[in-house]
């Protein structure tokens, strides 16, 4: 029966109005920690305080805002599956399983180098003796 109009609020002023805040410290990495998981943020905001807003029945979005900033969401840091793979070594490179012994095939090169050296040489130990029994 009341003859006046009513104002309606707008919803964003009364989302805000029931938000959590609270204040952390940008570490190096662009990155805050909020319930024991890490937060991306922006790299100009690295060290210092920001002041984070979130619905405490949905802590998973974080409306981060700093002074001279415009306030933006932030989600739980995720870290992929391809994050500290080592890249794949050249064939050159991988190790192989050797199919002889470097040592080994030395050794032998030097003892065919030695028989066949053996071979060319004269030998003067026979030389005189074979027909003569009388010494």
């Amino acid at each position: 029966r009341d003859t006046r109009p009513l104002n309606f609020i707008d919803v964003n002023t009364i989302a805000e109005a029931f938000l959590h805040h609270e204040n952390r410290r940008v570490d190096k990495g662009a990155c805050i920690q909020f319930r024991g998981r890490r937060y991306e943020t922006k790299p100009e905001l690295i060290g210092l305080k920001v002041e984070i807003a979130y619905d405490p029945t949905n802590p998973e979005i974080l409306t981060i805002s700093h002074p001279g900033i415009k306030p933006f969401t932030a989600k739980p840091l995720v870290i992929r599956g391809y994050c500290a793979q080592t890249p794949a070594l050249p064939p050159a490179m991988q190790p192989e399983t050797p199919k002889t012994s470097r040592l080994l095939d030395a050794l032998e090169a030097r003892h065919k180098e030695s028989k066949r050296l053996m071979t060319d040489a004269i030998s003067f130990a026979n030389y005189g003796k074979e027909g003569r029994a009388h010494v």
